[in-house]
């Protein structure tokens, strides 16, 4: 059997880890925060420290219980992803709540080393993703812009023009009547350096009404 001193500790570096990582999601404001990584961690020791216990108890696989983990868990990322047109969000958040899991696991059955290693490796990670994906300020991405404007197709060939300008590659575009206005759809392909400028000079034209990515 585990001793009730060394399952205090898992549970307490589970809770200390989760926490870490759950405040830096809190922090950036997503979906999975502090209370939801804590838990995600915490709940993964305790399946893995029930597993052991089972086995030494009872016998059998003690990797019946922590194999579960893994399938549950992706069912609770699943429901971080969302789709919006052409854009998909949520993934780091998933893979995220995947990787917390594992570091609970790795309490669990006591290997702190590992659970270290890999909540620090995670922390830098997310705390310099974006300085990294800054530095590579050229590379292009698609982007789906909702644009609600006077019903003029002459607005829409300015807003078409002021895109192109900015060098954003329209792939696709849907304009239809709503409540006296044109909605716009477009699904661009551009770099996130332009895709400010452009932002910027679709703002400026007085006959926009509303803009959303």
């Amino acid at each position: 059997m585990i001793p009730i001193n060394d399952v205090f500790l898992r549970l307490l570096v589970s809770l200390l880890f989760g926490g870490i990582l759950g405040l830096e999601r809190e922090y950036h404001d997503k979906p999975a925060g502090f209370a939801t990584n804590t838990l995600i961690c915490l709940g993964s020791t305790v399946f893995a420290l029930l597993s052991i216990h089972s086995a030494q108890a009872f016998g059998g696989d003690p990797a019946r219980i922590a194999a579960q983990i893994v399938a549950g868990v992706g069912f609770l990322g699943a429901g971080s992803i969302l789709r919006e047109g052409n854009k998909i969000s949520g993934l780091t958040t998933a893979a995220g709540i995947w990787v917390v899991a594992a570091i609970g696991m790795a309490l669990g059955y006591g290997e702190f080393t590992i659970a270290g290693l890999a909540t620090m490796l995670v922390l830098i990670l997310q705390l310099f993703v974006r300085k990294l994906t800054n530095a590579f300020d050229f590379v292009k991405t698609y982007d789906t812009l909702t644009i609600k404007c006077e019903p003029d197709w002459a607005v829409v060939e300015k807003i078409n023009a002021a895109a192109s300008a900015n060098g954003a590659e329209i792939l696709k575009q849907e304009v239809y009547k709503e409540e006296g206005q044109f909605v716009i759809k477009m699904v661009t392909n551009m770099s996130p350096k332009n895709f400010k400028e452009t932002f910027k000079d679709l703002l400026a034209l007085k006959e926009i009404k509303s803009l959303e990515k």
